[in-house]
Protein backbone atom coordinates (compact mmCIF):
# COMPACT_ATOMS: atom_id res chain seq x y z
CA UNK A 1 0.00 0.00 0.00
CA UNK A 2 1.34 3.34 -0.70
CA UNK A 3 1.52 6.13 1.44
CA UNK A 4 2.20 9.88 0.55
CA UNK A 5 5.24 11.40 2.31
CA UNK A 6 5.52 15.03 3.19
CA UNK A 7 7.60 17.34 1.30
CA UNK A 8 9.65 19.94 3.12
CA UNK A 9 8.20 23.56 2.50
CA UNK A 10 10.45 24.99 0.34
CA UNK A 11 10.45 21.53 -1.98
CA UNK A 12 7.06 22.30 -2.59
CA UNK A 13 7.37 25.46 -3.50
CA UNK A 14 9.98 24.90 -5.54
CA UNK A 15 7.60 22.04 -7.31
CA UNK A 16 4.38 24.68 -7.56
CA UNK A 17 6.79 27.66 -9.04
CA UNK A 18 7.99 25.18 -10.90
CA UNK A 19 4.98 23.27 -12.46
CA UNK A 20 3.17 27.34 -12.77
CA UNK A 21 6.63 28.14 -14.94
CA UNK A 22 6.35 25.08 -17.23
CA UNK A 23 2.47 25.54 -17.81
CA UNK A 24 2.60 29.29 -18.44
CA UNK A 25 5.51 28.75 -20.75
CA UNK A 26 3.56 25.74 -22.90
CA UNK A 27 0.51 28.24 -22.75
CA UNK A 28 2.15 31.19 -24.11
CA UNK A 29 4.02 29.10 -27.01
CA UNK A 30 0.33 27.47 -27.87
CA UNK A 31 -0.83 31.40 -27.92
CA UNK A 32 1.72 32.42 -30.22
CA UNK A 33 1.34 29.47 -32.51
CA UNK A 34 -2.66 30.49 -33.08
CA UNK A 35 -1.75 34.28 -33.47
CA UNK A 36 0.97 32.99 -36.57
CA UNK A 37 -1.52 30.74 -38.00
CA UNK A 38 -3.79 33.97 -37.72
CA UNK A 39 -1.13 36.08 -39.55
CA UNK A 40 -0.32 33.86 -42.13
CA UNK A 41 -4.15 33.73 -43.00
CA UNK A 42 -4.36 37.83 -43.15
CA UNK A 43 -1.08 37.42 -45.08
CA UNK A 44 -2.41 34.70 -47.54
CA UNK A 45 -5.33 36.94 -48.21
CA UNK A 46 -4.09 40.04 -49.15
CA UNK A 47 -1.81 38.89 -51.47
CA UNK A 48 -4.53 37.07 -52.75
CA UNK A 49 -6.03 40.14 -53.29
CA UNK A 50 -5.18 41.24 -57.00
CA UNK A 51 -7.87 44.35 -57.05
CA UNK A 52 -6.02 47.41 -57.41
CA UNK A 53 -5.55 49.87 -54.29
CA UNK A 54 -6.68 53.39 -54.19
CA UNK A 55 -3.55 55.83 -53.53
CA UNK A 56 -4.31 56.01 -49.65
CA UNK A 57 -3.13 58.79 -47.50
CA UNK A 58 -1.58 58.50 -43.82
CA UNK A 59 -5.19 58.76 -41.95
CA UNK A 60 -6.42 55.56 -44.54
CA UNK A 61 -3.36 53.53 -43.68
CA UNK A 62 -3.97 53.86 -39.62
CA UNK A 63 -7.45 52.98 -40.05
CA UNK A 64 -6.43 49.38 -41.72
CA UNK A 65 -7.50 46.43 -39.97
CA UNK A 66 -5.30 43.32 -39.71
CA UNK A 67 -1.65 42.85 -39.83
CA UNK A 68 -1.67 42.84 -43.53
CA UNK A 69 -3.59 45.04 -46.07
CA UNK A 70 -3.01 46.03 -49.78
CA UNK A 71 -2.09 49.85 -50.54
CA UNK A 72 -1.13 51.71 -53.02
CA UNK A 73 1.17 54.50 -52.00
CA UNK A 74 2.62 57.29 -53.56
CA UNK A 75 4.75 59.87 -52.48
CA UNK A 76 8.27 61.33 -51.85
CA UNK A 77 11.02 59.12 -50.79
CA UNK A 78 13.54 60.71 -48.60
CA UNK A 79 16.44 59.79 -49.79
CA UNK A 80 19.11 61.27 -47.41
CA UNK A 81 17.57 59.10 -44.40
CA UNK A 82 18.37 55.22 -45.67
CA UNK A 83 18.32 52.93 -43.15
CA UNK A 84 19.81 48.94 -43.79
CA UNK A 85 18.56 46.84 -41.15
CA UNK A 86 21.67 44.21 -41.12
CA UNK A 87 22.30 40.78 -40.77
CA UNK A 88 19.47 39.58 -43.05
CA UNK A 89 20.18 36.09 -44.49
CA UNK A 90 19.01 34.91 -48.20
CA UNK A 91 19.61 31.55 -48.60
CA UNK A 92 22.42 31.49 -46.83
CA UNK A 93 23.92 34.92 -48.66
CA UNK A 94 24.85 37.81 -45.90
CA UNK A 95 22.55 41.18 -47.14
CA UNK A 96 20.67 43.99 -45.75
CA UNK A 97 16.56 44.93 -46.35
CA UNK A 98 16.70 48.60 -47.56
CA UNK A 99 14.68 50.78 -45.36
CA UNK A 100 13.43 54.79 -46.79
CA UNK A 101 11.22 57.15 -45.01
CA UNK A 102 8.07 58.09 -47.70
CA UNK A 103 6.11 61.12 -47.21
CA UNK A 104 2.61 60.65 -48.08
CA UNK A 105 -0.66 63.14 -47.54
CA UNK A 106 -0.43 63.52 -43.80
CA UNK A 107 2.66 61.80 -42.21
CA UNK A 108 5.26 59.36 -43.03
CA UNK A 109 5.83 55.36 -43.47
CA UNK A 110 9.22 53.25 -43.87
CA UNK A 111 9.50 51.66 -46.89
CA UNK A 112 11.37 48.21 -47.26
CA UNK A 113 12.69 48.55 -50.82
CA UNK A 114 13.84 44.90 -50.38
CA UNK A 115 17.14 43.39 -49.83
CA UNK A 116 20.09 43.58 -51.51
CA UNK A 117 23.73 41.86 -51.06
CA UNK A 118 26.33 43.10 -48.44
CA UNK A 119 30.13 42.08 -47.51
CA UNK A 120 29.61 40.01 -44.28
CA UNK A 121 32.56 41.70 -42.71
CA UNK A 122 30.84 45.08 -42.77
CA UNK A 123 34.26 46.32 -44.02
CA UNK A 124 32.50 47.72 -47.13
CA UNK A 125 29.11 49.48 -47.43
CA UNK A 126 26.75 47.76 -49.56
CA UNK A 127 26.36 49.64 -53.11
CA UNK A 128 23.00 51.32 -53.44
CA UNK A 129 20.91 51.39 -56.18
CA UNK A 130 20.31 54.38 -57.57
CA UNK A 131 17.36 55.66 -55.10
CA UNK A 132 14.72 57.94 -56.82
CA UNK A 133 12.68 60.40 -55.06
CA UNK A 134 9.30 59.69 -56.87
CA UNK A 135 7.72 57.07 -55.75
CA UNK A 136 4.32 55.52 -56.90
CA UNK A 137 3.41 51.71 -56.43
CA UNK A 138 1.31 48.88 -54.88
CA UNK A 139 2.33 46.55 -52.25
CA UNK A 140 1.51 45.67 -48.45
CA UNK A 141 1.23 47.35 -45.33
CA UNK A 142 2.82 45.08 -43.04
CA UNK A 143 4.21 45.07 -39.43
CA UNK A 144 7.29 46.68 -38.62
CA UNK A 145 9.93 44.42 -38.06
CA UNK A 146 10.18 42.68 -34.10
CA UNK A 147 13.03 44.51 -31.92
CA UNK A 148 15.14 41.64 -31.42
CA UNK A 149 17.65 40.24 -28.24
CA UNK A 150 20.85 42.10 -30.15
CA UNK A 151 21.24 45.13 -28.85
CA UNK A 152 23.93 47.46 -29.16
CA UNK A 153 25.47 51.35 -30.59
CA UNK A 154 24.05 51.42 -34.29
CA UNK A 155 27.64 51.33 -36.73
CA UNK A 156 28.35 55.17 -36.68
CA UNK A 157 27.96 57.09 -40.23
CA UNK A 158 28.63 60.16 -42.19
CA UNK A 159 26.00 63.11 -42.35
CA UNK A 160 23.45 61.68 -45.39
CA UNK A 161 25.36 59.02 -45.50
CA UNK A 162 23.18 55.13 -45.22
CA UNK A 163 22.89 53.89 -41.31
CA UNK A 164 23.47 50.13 -40.64
CA UNK A 165 20.80 49.33 -37.82
CA UNK A 166 20.87 45.56 -35.51
CA UNK A 167 17.30 46.61 -35.23
CA UNK A 168 14.31 49.14 -37.45
CA UNK A 169 12.15 50.93 -35.09
CA UNK A 170 9.71 53.49 -36.86
CA UNK A 171 9.74 55.12 -33.81
CA UNK A 172 12.67 55.54 -32.90
CA UNK A 173 13.33 56.86 -36.40
CA UNK A 174 10.70 59.09 -36.77
CA UNK A 175 11.68 60.99 -33.28
CA UNK A 176 15.42 61.05 -34.74
CA UNK A 177 14.78 62.27 -38.32
CA UNK A 178 11.56 64.32 -37.15
CA UNK A 179 9.52 62.66 -39.30
CA UNK A 180 6.27 62.89 -37.47
CA UNK A 181 3.85 61.20 -37.87
CA UNK A 182 5.47 58.08 -38.75
CA UNK A 183 3.50 54.91 -39.43
CA UNK A 184 3.78 51.96 -36.71
CA UNK A 185 3.71 49.67 -40.03
CA UNK A 186 6.22 49.47 -42.87
CA UNK A 187 5.06 49.31 -46.92
CA UNK A 188 6.60 46.39 -48.94
CA UNK A 189 6.04 47.20 -52.42
CA UNK A 190 4.84 44.93 -55.03
CA UNK A 191 8.16 42.58 -56.65
CA UNK A 192 8.97 43.98 -59.87
CA UNK A 193 11.40 41.79 -62.27
CA UNK A 194 13.59 44.73 -63.03
CA UNK A 195 13.97 45.91 -59.70
CA UNK A 196 17.33 45.21 -58.22
CA UNK A 197 16.10 44.75 -55.06
CA UNK A 198 14.88 40.96 -54.18
CA UNK A 199 10.81 41.00 -52.56
CA UNK A 200 10.06 38.02 -51.54
CA UNK A 201 7.91 39.34 -48.91
CA UNK A 202 6.97 36.52 -46.28
CA UNK A 203 5.68 36.90 -42.54
CA UNK A 204 8.64 37.43 -40.42
CA UNK A 205 9.40 35.36 -37.01
CA UNK A 206 9.06 31.55 -35.83
CA UNK A 207 6.46 29.61 -37.68
CA UNK A 208 3.47 28.24 -35.99
CA UNK A 209 4.58 24.45 -35.91
CA UNK A 210 7.64 25.33 -33.86
CA UNK A 211 5.75 27.38 -31.81
CA UNK A 212 3.31 24.60 -30.63
CA UNK A 213 6.49 22.07 -30.72
CA UNK A 214 8.07 24.00 -27.75
CA UNK A 215 4.80 24.29 -26.01
CA UNK A 216 4.47 20.39 -26.26
CA UNK A 217 7.74 20.47 -24.73
CA UNK A 218 7.33 22.81 -21.72
CA UNK A 219 4.05 20.62 -21.31
CA UNK A 220 6.07 17.50 -21.06
CA UNK A 221 8.35 18.88 -18.46
CA UNK A 222 5.79 19.99 -16.11
CA UNK A 223 4.25 16.20 -16.77
CA UNK A 224 7.52 14.87 -15.91
CA UNK A 225 8.18 17.07 -12.70
CA UNK A 226 4.82 16.09 -11.20
CA UNK A 227 5.62 12.49 -11.79
CA UNK A 228 8.93 12.95 -10.08
CA UNK A 229 7.44 14.69 -7.51
CA UNK A 230 5.15 11.74 -7.18
CA UNK A 231 7.87 9.66 -6.96
CA UNK A 232 10.28 10.87 -4.52
CA UNK A 233 6.99 11.05 -1.88
CA UNK A 234 5.15 7.86 -2.31
CA UNK A 235 6.36 5.21 -0.12
CA UNK A 236 5.40 1.67 0.55
CA UNK A 237 3.62 1.65 3.95
CA UNK A 238 3.82 -1.55 5.59
CA UNK A 239 1.03 -3.19 6.19
CA UNK A 240 0.54 -4.45 9.98
CA UNK A 241 -1.09 -8.44 10.33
Amino acid sequence: MLAFRKPAWWLLLVFVVAEVGFVAAARWQWQRGEFKDRRAREFAAAIADTQPAPVADFSALRALQGDFAQAHLRGRLLTDHVYLHDNRIVNGEYGVDVYVPLAIDGGHVLVNLGWIAADRSRRSAPSLPLLLPDFDAQGLIAPAPAIGVMRGADMPVEAGAPSLRLNIDAAAIAGEARLIPMLDRVFWPAPELASPFRRDWQPSGMPADRHRGYALQWASFSVACLILFLIFHLRRKAVRS
